[in-house]
């Protein structure tokens, strides 16, 4: 199986955001690379603890505005012993390289922008806000100053994705006519509500994780047609039953992506169909 290693500090910055990196700390004379966090209400917050147990970072502090949610985080394994401050003591720590987004949704670009002006590499957790043309400018920050814009779609390094790219590159699979894409879970009644605030539903929440991976295999579509349903018998609005299907000039591929799949995290699978074989995941 080829190798996802990448030098410490190269990344590859691409359309969708991307930023890869792996670690070699010990065998570097720059030292550990300084990052902050702002944030504690994304769901996936607490990837802080990875950084803190890895030599090749060093993490200066935390910015929590919300003193409720700053109370809770400070009795948590990820955040204890921290030091917290305000945005601007973080941006203005002496050798702060980048900053790790992971604020609630709707206020995720927002801090990324502040983040990007004051020269740092960031990390937004996904899905990164609701405005693409805030998005766009703030990519065109970013590249105008060299910066590394990396967001958190967690399977473009899973194993068998490595595997799938490089059969993809070496042809194995032919021309690719088909692609299938399903990520799916139980969302409760708490949180249901609080997706319900985004018309993208449960395919901006969840999906967009394997569409990453369709758009990556197959590129832009030429065009995208979706199904957007409410299918719970609860009053909240939420799209939670939902497809997308992209057309591409000889392939097509679909999405699914919903709330209410008993066990869904057992059966999220991606499968890509070519003339020369076929790749189940």
């Amino acid at each position: 199986m080829p190798s996802a290693h990448v030098a410490r500090r190269t990344f590859l910055a691409t359309a969708a955001a991307g930023l890869y990196t792996a670690t070699s700390a010990a065998a570097s004379p720059l030292g550990p690379i300084r990052i902050g966090q702002i944030g504690v209400g994304h769901a996936h917050a607490s990837k802080l603890s990875v950084y803190r147990n890895n030599p090749d970072y060093e993490v200066v502090g935390i910015v929590e505005p919300d003193e409720q949610l700053r109370k809770a985080a400070q009795e948590r394994d990820p955040y204890r012993d921290l030091k917290w401050m305000t945005r601007e003591e973080l941006l203005n720590t002496p050798g702060l390289q980048a900053v790790l987004v992971e604020t609630p949704v709707r206020d995720l670009l927002d801090h990324a922008a502040v983040c990007v002006a004051a020269g740092k590499h960031i990390h937004i957790d996904k899905p990164a806000g609701q405005s693409l043309p805030q998005f766009a400018a703030i990519l065109q920050a970013a590249e105008q100053q060299k910066l590394l814009v990396q967001m958190g779609y967690m399977y473009r390094y899973n194993p068998g994705i490595v595997l799938l790219r490089q059969l993809l590159r070496d042809n194995c699979l032919g021309q690719i006519f088909e692609v299938h894409a399903v990520m799916s879970k139980v969302v409760d009644a708490a949180d249901r509500i609080l997706l319900a605030e985004f018309r993208g539903g449960m395919m901006f929440e969840l999906g967009c994780h394997v569409l990453d991976l369709v758009v990556g295999i197959l590129g832009e579509p030429a065009d995208v047609t979706p199904y957007l349903r409410h299918s719970a018998p609860l009053n909240d609005n939420l799209n939670d039953n939902m497809l997308a299907v992209l057309e591409y000039s000889q392939a097509t591929a679909t999405v699914r992506t919903t709330a209410m799949e008993v066990d869904g995290f057992r059966r999220r699978h991606l499968t890509v169909c070519g003339t020369a074989g076929t790749f189940h995941l």
